[in-house]
């Protein structure tokens, strides 16, 4: 009887092409831990647009990204997902970074956290269910999937099990049933209401108050907040759903990564080699042509044609051009060279070698001449961001070169662990506090006014409390100076509650 109607259907689809066989959808696996963890991550996602992406608040928003993790946690071991050493370890970084907006006033330094804690929060979650034990070898790939392909692949997955409990809940049937009475009345509402303002001068002037109470900029600011919220929980759901159950999107392996590598090496090394040679070969005349120009950095003397600030600034951005360029040209060829990873060939290591000396020489000139910057002129914020990228940068061209002569050297451990090391310490070392600390024990703060109108209307909160600390500005200066008001940013953190309180 099964057989004959099968063979029914069959002719059916062939005798009439419009007949199209539908696919049921198919329902996600969820259980009250996914409920659960579903209405809190909406929850956050509100939070987050307002306490973060529309107002940094310092304390709130430490107490948030804490709140964040320690759910992600309690999650991960409902699902019975065990914590490797390093998982715990990479979980303690990112309680510690998220103190970060409690104890600085900077908005930029918080920006930063925020991309921070952003991508190594998603890789905590994919390492945990991948059961990594250490930094990836192949880092890039796995920030791809646990940024991108996991929270994505899942991304409709928390608006499917709002829907599907919600045809099984008693409940949300009555709570539709009410919204659609609600909402047919409406036009009635309003006209009774028209009808009664008109009649009684009272009932205008109550029902006017209450719409003008109720529909205030303030409620339209958290309606915008709460939409954006909405793709914001699907994608911080999607990322949990999608690491823990893995109906989309598969391990990430070593030999999956070893494969899209040699794909990519389709090129012969001797065309780079070529391409290559001439800028080489135009760094060398570059060098030697200006060996003297930047030889003077080191010996602490400024070229006669040159102003300190002409100076510094012109090695900076020779430097960026560089290691751009630099970085550029030595990732393609390491990418796209036929013989290169394990296969990298002598020549290909001579060419790496040579260009990471030469980038370093440069950022090593470059840093000298910021010393002698800083000396003349004081300390800046800019200033400061700029030394800390320039070793950073000069931190990552050492390892490459290293890797050069060591190919088992763990470059992608190396770099992360440098990189947050160098992060932490421009985090918590607020910047702005030293600079005015520096600049007041070096006599760079000669005049209080000029002091107050050119270097601290750019600082926050950090800046201004040295300040008062230091004696350059006054307690009343400082208060007066109304820089949250003019910044879109709240007072709830450290510098800021110690200045207003002081």
């Amino acid at each position: 009887m099964l057989t004959e109607t099968n063979n029914m259907n069959t002719e059916e689809m062939l005798t009439n092409p419009e007949t199209v066989y539908e696919k049921p959808k198919e329902k996600p696996v969820y259980g009250r831990a996914e409920c659960v963890v579903s209405a809190l991550v909406f929850l956050f996602a509100v939070l987050f647009m307002r306490f973060v992406v529309f107002n940094i608040t310092g304390i709130i928003s430490s107490l948030l990204y804490i709140a964040i993790i320690t759910t992600a946690i309690v999650y991960l071991r409902k699902k019975e997902y065990a914590f490797s050493g390093f998982n715990k370890a990479l979980t303690v970084v990112l309680y510690v970074f998220s103190l970060v907006f409690s104890i600085t006033d900077n908005g930029f330094i918080k920006f930063l956290d925020c991309l921070f804690l952003f991508g190594a929060g998603a890789y905590l979650v994919f390492s945990v269910c991948s059961g990594r034990d250490s930094i990836d070898r192949y880092l890039p790939y796995a920030l791809k999937r646990s940024v991108l392909e996991h929270p994505f692949a899942e991304f409709r997955t928390q608006s499917a099990i709002l829907s599907d409990s919600a045809k099984d809940s008693s409940t949300s049937t009555n709570i539709k049933r009410m919204l659609l009475g609600l909402f047919l009345t409406i036009p009635v509402t309003v006209i009774v209401a028209q009808l009664l303002m008109q009649a009684d001068d009272g009932v205008d002037r109550l029902l006017t108050g209450f719409f003008d109470s109720f529909f205030t900029d303030e409620m339209w600011i958290f309606l915008v907040q709460v939409l954006m919220a909405i793709p914001c929980s699907f994608y911080l759901f999607g990322m949990f759903y999608s690491n823990i159950y893995r109906r989309k999107v598969g391990d990430l392996t070593a030999a999956e990564c070893d494969g899209k590598l040699r794909q990519k090496r389709t090129i012969s090394n001797l065309i780079f080699y070529s391409a290559a040679a001439p800028v080489l070969i135009l760094y060398v005349i570059f060098f030697i042509s200006q060996a003297s120009y930047f030889l003077s950095a080191f010996m602490g003397r400024l070229p006669e044609e040159f102003s300190y600030a002409e100076y510094a600034r012109k090695g900076f951005f020779e430097l960026c051009w560089i290691v751009v360029i630099n970085l550029g040209i030595m990732i393609i060829m390491n990418l796209h060279s036929t013989n290169s990873g394990e296969e990298k060939s002598a020549a290909l290591k001579i060419y790496n070698v040579i260009f990471c000396v030469f980038t370093l020489i440069l950022i090593a000139t470059a840093l000298s001449k910021m010393v002698m910057y800083i000396d003349a002129y004081g300390l800046t914020k800019l200033r400061v961001y700029t030394t800390w990228f320039m070793v950073l940068c000069a931190f990552i061209f050492l390892l490459v070169l290293i890797k050069q002569f060591n190919p088992q050297l763990y470059i992608a451990k190396w770099i992360s662990v440098g990189f947050t090391l160098m992060f932490a310490i421009l985090c918590f070392s607020r910047p702005e506090a030293c600079i005015v600390k520096y600049n007041h024990a070096m006599n760079k703060l000669s005049v209080v006014e000029e002091i107050y109108m050119s270097d601290l209307r750019d600082m926050s909160d950090d800046g201004m409390l040295a300040a008062v600390n230091e004696g350059v500005l006054t307690l009343e200066q400082a208060q007066g100076y109304n820089y949250h008001g003019n910044h879109a940013t709240d007072n709830l953190n450290i510098s800021t509650l110690i200045l207003e309180n002081k």
